[in-house]
């Protein structure tokens, strides 16, 4: 069981996060939507790419369950529910279901792939990317060790869930979608300044480990930790980044 919870401040993504928006353009187009389609957008965030999907002519729902990135999307004038995907009980109503960067942070990642198969129309597809096995190694290492050698044990703070191409590719099959591609994506990501900002936006259920006063301590750790291993010669911090990206088709 997680004790801690991530939390997301649109602000505070969009300041640190806005690269995975950017990266995650390439899925849209493997989406293809088409003017007329009604599509749900799966852990739409602040809704950047679900913009992108509007685009297209296409009656888009965004979905998250992170009230303050729903109300974010909202104000980007697009419809918008707050919602878990362990809950969602929608039945034969969409077209297509997209998902970015989000699906990692589910589990059971089962359940979600059973209320998106019911929550597809016949021949609907399932397009989406998230981490793969592998994602941020380096980083979920250090996080652990740092975790460890205060005496917590971190695997009750890690929030996410991280599939290989094959056990992604069988769960699929097993719920019944008809798998049409399912494959790693090796991708060394270059942020957009210091380790520390990443570490507060996108590890803050383990920094809910230790007192808000131990955080700098802890970031300062786990900076010196992985600069021999994220920190390139041309002064920049990389992230060992693996992306999972599946297109499945729910039969006719």
């Amino acid at each position: 069981m997680i004790k801690a919870k991530q939390v997301w401040s649109p602000e505070t993504y969009l300041r640190h996060g806005a690269f995975v928006s950017l990266l995650g353009e390439p899925v849209v187009q493997v989406l293809a939507p088409k003017e007329g389609e009604k599509i749900l957008d799966l852990g739409c965030g602040e809704g950047i790419l679900t913009e992108k999907i509007i685009e297209s002519g296409a009656d888009v729902l965004a979905m998250d369950n992170s009230a303050d990135q729903i109300e974010a999307a909202q104000n980007r004038h697009m419809k918008a529910v707050c919602m878990d995907a362990l809950e969602m009980n929608f039945e034969n109503e969409f077209d297509a279901v997209f998902s970015n960067a989000a699906l990692h942070w589910m589990s059971p990642l089962s359940k979600v792939f059973e209320n998106v198969y019911r929550a597809l129309k016949p021949g609907g597809r399932f397009v989406a990317e998230m981490g793969g096995a592998g994602n941020i190694q380096s980083i979920r290492m250090a996080l652990y060790n740092a975790l460890m050698r205060r005496g917590i044990d971190p695997a009750l703070y890690d929030p996410w869930s991280y599939l290989g191409d094959s056990s992604a590719r069988m769960m699929l099959q097993r719920i019944g979608f008809e798998v049409r591609s399912c494959t790693l994506i090796r991708r060394p990501t270059d942020l957009p300044g210091d380790i520390g900002p990443w570490l507060e936006t996108f590890a803050g259920s383990f920094m809910q480990a230790v007192p808000d006063e131990q955080h700098p301590a802890l970031i300062d750790e786990l900076r010196d930790t992985l600069q021999p291993t994220l920190f390139d010669p041309n002064n920049k911090w990389v992230a060992d980044y693996v992306r999972l990206r599946f297109k499945v088709v729910k039969p006719a």
